[in-house]
């Protein structure tokens, strides 16, 4: 698959759950996006859905709200290295950046570093990606020494 074609991912960001006198409460996200890789570009995209259900003497809620699109650019060379981990079974895109900051504002993300969770069938989108991510990275690297 060329690489001008947008990879599917899944962001993992932790619910919550309380219980409390008023009754049960869960709420769930769901975030799925597509990775873009331009010639000196990353952009992200995504779209969450935040899910609450309540269990109470009063009744059963399910309720879903949709959030705003999000969007991050960032330039490949502040990569500093791209790897596909995880097997057949849960594969993932990790990325590690030159900077801690450069994935702020992406949910899930920690501090110089995001991990894609991948479908099985774009295993093979997702290695090719991630070695033109990781040598454009070298890239970088030589023209800056």
């Amino acid at each position: 698959m060329p690489l001008n074609y947008p990879l599917p991912f899944r962001l993992k960001v932790p619910g919550e759950d309380t219980l409390d006198m008023r009754g049960a409460r869960s709420v769930s996200y769901r975030l799925d996006g597509l990775l873009h890789v331009a010639a000196d570009l990353l952009t992200f995209e995504w779209a969450a859905t935040r899910r609450t259900q309540r269990v109470s003497l009063t009744g059963v809620k399910d309720e879903a709200e949709d959030s705003p699109i999000g969007t991050l650019e960032v330039p490949r060379s502040s990569i500093a290295r791209a790897q596909l981990r995880g097997g057949w079974w849960a594969p993932r895109l990790q990325l590690w950046a030159g900077r801690i900051d450069a994935f702020d504002g992406i949910p899930g993300a920690r501090p110089g570093m995001l991990t894609l969770r991948i479908h099985r069938r774009d295993r093979g989108h997702a290695r090719a990606m991630a070695e033109a991510i990781a040598q454009a990275g070298t890239e970088a690297e030589r023209t800056r020494d």
